[in-house]
This record gives structure tokens, sequence and C-alpha cells, in this order.
């Protein structure tokens, strides 16, 4: 392969780096729209509540519509937080209070009943957590909780992500709500400089990249003149010689005596002598000018090589942490997004069955609820490992949100595949927790749905989303495949 060959090579590869940047950009957009509309979403639920409370609430929604900066957001923000305390300070009657908590009542009611709950939610999280807490209260955090595992978030900021969930898990009033999704808008931004940071650290070594590749074209080019500039030499000497041995032969015909024809033919050869020394002494420098040339270019070159190795190894890290659920240490819902893709590609191609599994662990929130977050990260982890460790490497696993996981596998018939997930269940059942010394049976439910002609990725996933409904609804722990 050529320098310049390369060279090129290497161009590619770093503006594929580039594009897998981009992708990863528009992740983080897609985070921070979500969050932009759950705020605004927010706001509106919010509304009639008072007449300056709306003003500001007006305020923050057009700021939030005209893609504001984190400046006026902040602005806009800090406006709705002191119409609220204004609000709160106001005194109130009975009836009105008896009025806001059914506004409240109201309010939450707006925000996520109006959105189709997941089917399970109403099977598998009942009861005692309720009589714990006020479902609103729940419901908020829960919302906040997920929205915050969907950021996909580096591992520099998880210590900062740890502080937010604890906020949210201890957080009861307006000001606390408005305190965490501040900080969460925060986290997105971070999210956002950084990826900027590095996209313009990309940038920057291309450039630097195409500047000393114009260096190396350059000494190339320098190097074909060298070639040029010596066969010009060469026959400049040849000239020479043939007009000093011609020279000669005049000489020896035009001299009268044996002292004059060694006179002219001492003459000639001098002359002939003298043109050599000179292509000799020229051909010297140039060689030690190419040679020098030569030496800054590889050294150059090897710099650029230790460099892009540097680079490259940063690249795949970074996009190994992407597509990495920081929790669990098993692939997240970005990679399941690109890894379905190649799967369903495959499959049109191929036409080898594809099955898709959706796992959810049973009763989640009561260990969450009873135990505390961190007995439920236990669990996740536990089970996420369990599951990866357990399934062949052409199959592929991840974690999909909160305590979902999503399985595909590959040439394997749906029958066969409900077998091996019964196994897989069957193994999470004996899996042994303990917490606070109590034993503690974790069990999961989990859905299946093969891909046939005319599905599209969501129709297909919501099949296997309904078979493992269908699973909560017959008593849990239990393998389903959809119709």
């Amino acid at each position: 392969m050529t320098e310049e060959s390369e060279a090129e090579q290497w161009k590619r590869q770093y503006f594929d780096q580039l594009q897998e940047l981009e992708t990863r950009e528009k992740h983080w957009r897609q985070s921070d729209e979500l969050l932009r509309k759950t705020i605004s979403r927010l706001t509106v639920a919010a509304d009639g509540q008072d007449e300056n409370l709306d003003r500001q609430l007006v305020e923050l929604r057009n700021a939030i519509r005209d893609r504001a900066d984190s400046v006026q957001l902040q602005a806009a923000i800090d406006g709705m937080s002191n119409a609220l305390i204004r609000l709160d300070r106001l005194p109130k009657s009975s009836s009105t209070q008896h009025a806001d908590e059914q506004a409240t009542g109201g309010f939450l009611r707006r925000l996520f009943g109006g959105r189709k709950s997941h089917p399970q939610a109403a099977v598998d999280k009942p009861g005692t957590a309720a009589t714990q807490q006020p479902a609103s209260v729940a419901s908020v955090r829960e919302i906040l909780i997920r929205l915050l595992e969907r950021l996909s978030l580096p591992d520099d900021l998880l210590e900062r992500v740890e502080a937010v969930r604890s906020q949210i898990e201890v957080a009861n009033g307006q000001g606390a709500w408005d305190a965490v999704v501040e900080q969460i808008a925060d986290l997105v931004q971070a999210i956002r400089t950084q990826t900027q940071n590095e996209r313009q650290g990309i940038e920057n070594f291309l450039l630097d990249l195409s500047g000393r590749l114009q260096e190396v074209n350059r000494q190339l080019a320098g190097s074909e003149q060298y070639y040029d500039d010596s066969f010009s030499a060469g026959r400049e000497l040849d000239s020479a010689v043939k007009q000093g041995i011609g020279g000669i032969a005049s000489g020896m015909r035009e001299a009268t005596d044996l002292n004059q024809m060694k006179r002219l033919v001492q003459n000639h050869i001098d002359i002939v002598l003298a043109h050599m020394e000179q292509h000799r002494a020229t051909e010297q420098q140039r060689y030690d000018k190419a040679k020098a040339d030569m030496l800054v270019m590889n050294n150059r070159l090897r710099e650029l090589e230790g460099e892009t190795e540097s680079l490259r190894t940063h690249l795949r890290e970074e996009r190994s942490q992407a597509q990495t659920d920081a929790l669990t240490g098993i692939p997240n819902r970005l990679a399941y997004e690109q890894r379905l893709e190649q799967e369903v590609a495959r499959w049109k191609r191929f036409s080898t069955p594809l099955v898709l599994l959706i796992w959810d662990i049973d009763r989640f929130k009561d260990v969450n609820d009873t135990f505390g977050h961190q007995a439920g990260d236990k669990v996740l982890r536990t089970i996420a490992r369990a599951l990866a460790g357990s399934i062949r490497e052409t199959d592929f696993i991840a974690r999909y949100g909160g305590e979902e996981f999503v399985h595909l596998m590959t040439g394997t018939a749906i029958d066969e595949c409900l077998v091996v997930a019964d196994k897989l269940r069957a193994m999470i059942e004996s899996t042994g927790f303990h917490f606070r010394d109590r034993a503690v049976v974790v069990t999961a439910s989990c859905g299946l749905a093969q891909l046939r002609d005319g599905d599209s990725n969501e129709s297909w996933f919501e099949r296997a989303d309904k078979a493992l409904y269908q699973a909560k609804q017959a008593g849990r722990n239990r393998c389903e495949v959809a119709s």
C-alpha cells in the first residue's frame, strides 16, 4: 500500500468515526427533545391555577418552542418557580385546600392519565406501594427515573446521575420537582457539550491531518522533482562528455605535432572531468537533501500513526461506552436498535427465523419500595448478567429500560425459543437474593414473537409486548408466545 493510499484510508476511517459521533449526537438531541416535551407537558397541565403562574408557564413554553438556550430556559424556569413560591405562600381556606388537592389529582391525571399506560403496570404494580406513598408522587418518580435511564450517560457523569436519582427518591413537592428537572436538563446539556467537544476534537484532528498530508504530498512532489533534476543533470553530463570526446577527435585531426595533440586531448579531458566532478557534487547535495526530507516525512508519518491509533482506541472506547448500560454492563437500548436493524436486514435477505423476547422482572417495584433502589439495582445487575451469560454468541440481549430486557434469537424456530426462554426463566427463579438477611425469590415473565412478513419493527415489538402482558395476567413467572 502506498503512502498516499494509506493516508486516504486513514481519512476514510476517521470520517466514519465522525459519522458515529453524529449518530450519538442525534441520540442526545432526542433525549433533549424528550426532556423539553416533558417540561412543556408539565406546564400545560398546570395551567389555570393562577394568572401570574399562567403567564410564566406561557413564557416557558415559548422558550421551549423557540429552542431557547440554557440561559433563557433557566430564566423561564426561575420565573415559574418564583410564581409557584408566591402561590404556595398565599393563605388558603380548608375548602381551597381541598380544591387544590383535587386539582393536584387532576393535574397528575392530565399528565399521566391521558397517555395509555403499559398494560402490565396495572397487573404488576398494585397494592402495597400505593399505601406507602401517594400514587401521583410515585408516578412522577417513576417517569423521572425512566427519563434518567434513557439518557445513556457516560461514566464520568454517573456520580451526578446517582445524586439526581437520590433526589428523585426523596422529592415530594413542586420545588423539589423543579430542582430535579433542572438537574436533568443540566445533565442533557453536559452530554451535548461533551459530544460537541469530542466532535470538535475529531474535526480539529482531521484538519491537522489534512495539513500534514498536504505537507507529505509536497515532500513527495519534491522527491519527484529530485528524480527529474537528476535525470536532467545526467543528460547534461552525457552531452558534456560527448562534446569532450568530440573535441578530442577534432583536436587530433587538427594537431600538427604530438605535443599539440597531447595538450588538446588533456584540455578536453580536464573539461570532461570538471563536468563529472560538478555533477557528482550536485548529485550528492541533492541526495543529502532528499534523504533529510524523507527522514522528516517518515518521522511525521510515525507521529501521525501514533496519534491516529490513540484516537482510534479512544473512539472505540467511546462507542462501546455509548452502547453499554452503565448499571448492568450489558448493551443498552441504542445498541439494541442498531443490532435490530442488522438482524432484520439479515432476515429479509436469508429468511432465517428471528424471534424477539421481552423480559420483565415481576413485582420489581415492590423490591424497590420494600428494600430500596440499591436492592433493585442489585437485582437488575444479577439478572442481566445471568441472561447475558446464558445465551448463544449469535443471540443478543440488552436492557431496554427500567426492569425490561429485550432478547433477539436468530436461526431458531419459535417453539425451540420458547423452550430456551423457559429454561432462562427457571434460572432466574432459582437465583438466590438476600436483602436485610431475608431470602427473596425474584421471578421474571417473558413474551415471545417471531418476525413475519408484513411486520414493522413497532408491530413486531407490540406483539411480543402483548404476549408479555398475557404472561403477567396468567400469574407471572411464565413465558407466552404471541399469536
